[in-house]
């Protein structure tokens, strides 16, 4: 896409499960027993979300224009903390690029998503809370969905990111792991172009779902 050389390795899901033999999307346990009676099966999935920080309001864009069924909702230099706080951030009236959406995903009950993806924890400075990131999956596992969260791209270094990266793989939900796609020189932060890792994401899930049928 625009030129853009391919990522260096392909998206790989990595389920904190899977030590236990589950598949991933398959039936997996999402932090206890008591929950997976709640979840929907995931067969073919086609209804998606993402929730997240900016790189929610960077993948929205183009993952809606390769699932059909999709909504978002995106805020910029959002913690972990403040979105289980429902902090104003969340109701920022959306800007171009730094917001989409309002509500801190209290549409998704109604909405009824198959898959949650979430992109959130590279804000969460030098100490990420791991309470913060277990809070966010028990809600959302309330409305019944599978959930995937997405690492912040490979190359990106802000504060303690190697923390943030175990407490998401701790978590007990599939995860798309750290990419090598190309970022922007001047921050180091944002991808040079969303396209080719929406598209990985979504190969990735459409993988997960295939394995699983």
């Amino acid at each position: 896409m625009g030129g853009m050389a391919r990522a260096e390795f392909p998206w790989k899901i990595l389920a904190a499960a899977s030590a236990f033999g589950f598949g991933v999307f398959g039936i997996v346990t999402l932090v206890s027993r008591s929950t997976k009676a709640a979840v929907r099966p995931l067969n073919r999935p086609k209804r998606f979300a993402l929730i997240g920080d900016s790189y929610a309001v960077g993948l929205g864009p183009e993952l809606a224009k390769l699932f059909p069924d999709f909504r978002y909702e995106g805020h910029s230099g959002i913690h972990t903390n403040e979105w289980v706080g429902r902090s104003s951030k969340c109701w920022r009236e959306p800007r171009h690029y730094y917001d989409y959406g309002q509500g801190c995903g209290d549409w998704l009950e109604s909405y009824q998503p198959d898959v949650v993806l979430v992109s959130l924890g590279v804000n969460d400075g030098a100490h990420p809370d791991q309470a913060n990131y277990q809070e966010i999956v028990r809600s959302l596992q309330k409305t019944g969905a599978r959930i995937l969260w997405i690492e912040p791209p490979a190359r990106v270094r802000t504060h303690d990111t190697t923390r943030m990266r175990l407490i998401i793989a701790s978590l007990g939900v599939p995860h798309v792991s750290a990419t090598y796609t190309p970022l922007d020189a001047q921050y180091g932060l944002h991808p040079v172009d969303y396209g080719p890792w929406a598209q990985e994401i979504a190969q990735a899930i459409r993988e997960g779902v295939d394995h699983d049928a």
